[in-house]
């Protein structure tokens, strides 16, 4: 992206009878006086009646004077700092909706993001001075140390969910991302983290995943869900120390500095938090493409793990509640122990464990409906169930329908992960 790019999204909304006598200045200042704007900032102009973007410009730093021409009318601005051309891809011109996603490229890791909006009425004739006031988006994970690790472990890395791949215009969380980082081994038991890391994470329960990988190919995990909010704006250490004995814990501290607050929480690892990655579960077959098919089934995802691929399959067709006998509107439990038993006998060329997509599978499904459409998979239905904290939710093209009743639903569309070697 040059030093400073202009865009149009729908410029028809600015057409040739109207006139763009109103200039809006637009200067970009943190919200706490400590911290530094990050730059560059792109900033985008909806039109709060036609609910369409009609320009957008990029800021390369605080020196450049940024300033809108536009017609009478309200609008709202939004500001995305920390956005760069080689780490992120700016979502398409062409239909530009306040839900469009900024997607963090692959390789690449977040920047210091920072986001403000505000809405401004312009009158005729009517110029205007707006300042937006940039609040931090993203969490630093500062630091990893981790010791008496031991010697027979081959490699150890480091995961935090649910963190995210993309931030959408409007400052929301966007896609999700499965992300681990690699820990380096520093000797004499210690692994640490080599670089301070940006996260897009969300503060609710996050899970904290340590894997270790030993000399025969053997990887644990310990997990543990915090009990307190990883709020953004803060740095966070973890510093952990693992206990080899009769209950093998792992046991440490998350210590938060702040940038705008801190907090201080204890976890442990222990053996019921293990998950064993075994040989067996690995498909031993070339991974197939985002996109693809695979066994007549849509790929629609594929996320690179440390010893695997990970496969997102969208099962080959639409399953009618009806053709099973599943009645909605019975008691939601049985709802779900119907639904449970069905998918279970599901099989496509002996492979077995079909479910039904959570919140965010169910948002991949809308926005990859067109790709779909070749697979004889209309989702143009109404409705279809997803699951959130266990309980059943609707869905169809137009999104998700969290005000619906379970008992409206008709239709399933199960997915399914699997593991392919790399």
């Amino acid at each position: 992206m040059s030093s400073l790019a202009l865009g149009a999204c729908e410029k028809e909304i600015i057409s040739d009878d109207i006139t763009t006598d109103n200039s809006v200045s637009i200067t970009t200042r943190s919200a706490n006086a400590e911290e530094t704007v990050s730059f560059p900032i792109v900033v985008y102009a909806f039109d709060q009646e036609s609910k369409g973007c009609v320009d957008y410009k990029m800021l390369p730093d605080k020196e450049t004077p940024l300033v809108f021409n536009l017609p009478y009318g309200t609008y709202a601005f939004y500001a995305i700092g920390g956005i760069d051309d080689e780490r992120y891809s700016l979502p398409a011109e062409d239909h530009l909706t306040e839900k469009s996603e900024i997607v963090l490229k692959e390789g690449m890791e977040h920047a210091d993001l920072m986001t403000a909006q505000q809405t401004l009425k312009l009158q005729k004739n009517d110029d205007k001075e707006l300042t937006l006031h940039m609040e931090r988006q993203v969490i630093e994970l500062t630091s990893v140390t981790l010791s008496q690790i031991p010697d027979n472990i081959t490699s150890v890395n480091i995961s935090l969910t649910p963190c995210y791949k993309s931030i959408t215009i409007d400052g929301a969380l966007g896609t999700l991302w499965e992300h681990k980082y690699s820990l380096t081994n520093e000797g004499e038991g210690v692994w640490s983290l080599s670089t301070p890391t940006m996260l897009l994470l969300s503060p609710e329960s996050p899970i904290i995943t340590i894997s270790m990988e030993d000399d025969n190919n053997m990887v644990k995990e310990y997990s543990y869900q915090c009990t307190d909010e990883l709020k953004k704006n803060h740095q966070i250490r973890i510093n952990a120390t693992y206990q080899e004995n009769n209950t093998m814990k792992i046991t440490g501290q998350i210590l938060g500095d702040t940038w705008s607050g801190s907090n201080d929480i204890i976890f442990n690892f222990g053996e019921d938090n293990i998950n064993i990655v075994n040989a067996e579960d690995i498909i031993n077959e070339e991974t197939p493409a985002k996109g693809s098919a695979y066994n007549g089934c849509y790929v629609m995802d594929v996320i690179p793990q440390d010893h695997y691929n990970e496969v997102l399959v969208v099962y080959k067709e639409v399953l009618l509640l009806a053709d099973y006998n599943i009645i909605p509107t019975e008691e939601e439990s049985k709802v779900i122990d119907k639904i449970t038993e069905v998918l279970s006998n599901l099989s496509v060329n002996n492979i077995l464990g079909w479910r039904l997509p959570n919140e965010n599978e169910a948002k991949m499904i809308i926005s990859n409906r067109d790709a779909l459409a070749p697979y004889n998979i209309n989702i143009d239905l109404n409705n279809f169930y997803y699951l959130k904290d266990s309980s059943l939710k609707a869905f169809n093209k137009n999104g998700l329908l969290n005000n619906t009743s379970y008992t409206k639903g008709k239709y399933m569309l199960p997915i399914i992960t699997l593991k392919f070697k790399k």
